[in-house]
């Protein structure tokens, strides 16, 4: 095999892999999105059963910091203890546990009603109407999560396409 055999051969697998970059970094964005479904299940229900062992009031909100509240629950989410408060920066010793989320610019979830917390009563059930969170992945919904008034969490995952709108 002669030297000039092996640029043309890696030229052509290179050609060939810039071509499957762009499906492939849409299958990644869906992936991203099931784990970003299932890991707000597991928020949901955490915040939840930490109101009931706190017998105390518990919200979670998005956050990217992990000091205020944001409005893209792709990119991390906060635990606090709900005081009563709609200020925007929470006190350190509120915060009771924050996860990062994801960068992929591709990713989106927020919730229909436009509400940014979710607040759990100290028996765990959830106040006001339930929450909707829609997860959108490439544009195109993906999946939802909806924690009930009773404070129950189900997630269900798009079956066929439709566009998200922002």
């Amino acid at each position: 095999m002669t030297l000039l055999e092996l640029c043309v051969a890696l030229a052509i697998v290179a050609l060939l892999c810039l071509l499957a970059l762009p499906s492939f970094s849409t299958t990644l964005s869906r992936l991203r999105a099931d784990m970003l479904r299932m890991q707000l299940v597991s928020v949901f229900n955490s915040a939840r059963s930490t109101a009931i062992t706190r017998h105390e009031p518990v919200a979670v909100c998005p956050s990217q910091d992990g000091e205020r509240c944001g409005g893209d629950w792709s990119r991390g989410w906060l635990i606090f203890r709900d005081r009563g408060a709609n200020a925007d920066v929470l006190a350190p010793e509120d915060v009771l546990q924050f996860r990062t989320g994801y960068d992929d610019l591709l990713l989106h979830a927020a919730t229909s009603q436009g509400r940014q917390r979710l607040r759990f009563q100290r028996n765990g059930s959830s106040g006001g109407s339930p929450l909707t969170l829609v997860i959108c992945a490439g544009g195109l919904r993906h999946g939802q999560v909806v924690v009930n008034n009773v404070g129950r969490t189900r997630s269900t995952r798009q079956r066929e396409q439709a566009e998200c709108h922002r």
